[in-house]
């Protein structure tokens, strides 16, 4: 380890929930520790670890090593942004190529998540989410799901009133309305999987802690309310606006998208 990694093991609590100081890594350390750690669960022989080009990209994104895994030439230690977003492009090309020999996928998903390009944790397994401060295989943290939570519920109070305005004309009016249905529907899915909600936004089914599994089922039922909404047989279906808000908010939930459905 160099001394930079050193001191961030040895981090205070306040540190420790920071970026490991010195490198190109946007994700809290122990987040990342934790991560590496359930990842090198999978080997039980050393000589695998050895050979691994994915254990290689923790070590080498947190400047234990000068040696980069996929191209295997010498970088700055810790590694930069630029030379992290080398070595994912040559690991891309690779499997563009077909390359099977060579192939280093798993260590590209690696470092795109140690610099924010992908908020997949890049482990097997269920509570996935556990290691980044999330829950189940929910990556977000409850702080966040809250920040959300609270922002559409202002933003629907804002479109309700506004819609009842007498100045607006009928197309604003509309449009208030759609935005009030989307935010019903960011509204329902965060307080299902918090627990503070009557059942699945869609299908109202009720479970204790959710699998990613069940997260996508219901956001299946929410595209078949997108596509179906407005169809003289799809009487009874939420809002197509509505069906967008559940959708939107499992893919941030999951990782699946990096931008909050409100914000």
């Amino acid at each position: 380890m160099t001394g930079t990694t050193v001191s961030c093991v040895d981090a205070d609590p306040a540190e420790d929930m920071a970026p490991p100081q010195g490198t190109a890594i946007m994700r809290p350390l122990r987040h990342v520790r934790a991560v590496r750690s359930r990842y090198l669960q999978r080997f039980t022989d050393p000589g695998q670890i050895a050979a691994s080009r994915a254990t290689r990209a923790w070590a080498w994104a947190l400047g234990e090593t000068a040696t980069a895994p996929v191209t295997d030439r010498e970088t700055t230690l810790p590694p930069s942004r630029p030379e992290i977003e080398a070595e994912i492009t040559a690991a891309d090309e690779r499997r563009l190529r077909g390359d099977r020999e060579n192939r280093a996928d798993a260590a590209a998903t690696i470092l795109r998540w140690l610099i924010g390009d992908d908020d997949h944790v890049p482990v097997r397994g269920t509570n996935v989410g556990a290691l980044v401060g999330g829950f189940g295989d929910i990556v977000r943290t409850r702080p966040q799901i809250a920040n959300v939570l609270a922002a559409t519920t202002e933003g629907h109070r804002q479109a309700v009133a506004k819609g009842r305005q007498s100045s607006v004309s009928p197309a604003h009016r509309q449009l208030t309305q759609r935005d009030a249905e989307y935010r019903i529907g960011v509204t329902a899915t965060l307080e299902w999987v918090i627990g503070q909600g009557a059942g699945a936004p869609i299908t109202s089914q009720r479970r204790g802690l959710l699998t990613a599994a069940e997260l996508k089922a219901e956001r299946l039922h929410a595209a078949d309310v997108i596509e179906q909404a407005g169809q003289p047989w799809a009487r009874g279906l939420p809002h197509r606006e509505y069906g967008e808000g559940v959708k939107s908010t499992i893919n941030w939930l999951l990782g699946d998208s990096a931008i909050p459905p409100v914000y």
